[in-house]
Order: structure tokens, then sequence, then C-alpha cells
């Protein structure tokens, strides 16, 4: 799983133009109230974690839980059944 946040941290970094993010990013980033994420960057960041780990995001069942944190979301985006 460390491996898989430190992706997402830096896709992040590269969606946000933050390069700080890449570094600071942990499991436990709230991507709401830590780091800010606007609509805007949000689809640019889904897009681009699609295209990163070869996965399509149900972006209808996306909800503010799944925000949460980074360790949230990857377990939304990349093991929607929970397997």
């Amino acid at each position: 799983m460390d491996e898989v946040i430190t992706r997402m941290a830096a896709l992040l970094a590269r969606v946000l133009e933050e390069p700080s993010l890449a570094h600071e990013t942990t499991a436990d980033t709230n991507l709401l109230m830590d780091i800010g994420i606007d609509s805007l960057h949000m689809i640019t960041f889904l897009l681009a974690v699609e295209e990163e780990f070869d996965v399509e995001i149900d972006f209808e069942s996306l909800d503010a839980v799944h925000l949460e944190s980074v360790k949230a979301f990857c377990h939304f985006a990349l093991d929607p059944d929970g397997q």
C-alpha cells in the first residue's frame, strides 16, 4: 500500500502543480480539508488515476467519505469491490 500512496501523492503533486505534496502527502491526508482540492482538479486527478493505475473509476459512486484520506480514496478507486 505504501507504493500506491506514494504514486497517488506524486499524481496529486503533478495535478495541483505543488511539488511539495509528493513528499508531504500521507495515507491519512484528507483530500478536501488538508489539500483543498477543487472540483476541476479532482476531475483531472481522477482521470490521471485511471490512466496511471489502468482502472475505471465509478464517478457516480464517489462520495466525500472516499476523500477523507488518501488511503480511503485508494480503496475506493483501486478496490471498489473491497477485495
